[in-house]
């Protein structure tokens, strides 16, 4: 997983992860404040079987939701 972060020429903090699964990268994006919409946004590919994603990719980014935050 790799993650990183900048400030938009919005003034908005952004973040990134990438990590990949099943052969393809993902990237997922978010502006602070909008973790809470990933972790649904996550929890849903994850739930869904046609989804590469499950639940371990799921904990993982909530683990690095977390240690974000501190």
């Amino acid at each position: 997983m790799e993650p990183s972060s900048g400030t938009s020429h919005h003034g908005t903090h952004q973040h990134r992860i990438s990590f990949q699964r099943s052969g393809h990268t993902w990237c997922l994006q978010w502006q602070s404040g909008d973790e809470e919409t990933l972790i649904d946004t996550i929890a849903a590919l994850a739930a869904d079987p046609k989804c590469p994603l499950d639940t371990f990719d799921q904990a993982l980014v909530e683990q690095h939701l977390q240690f974000e935050s501190k």
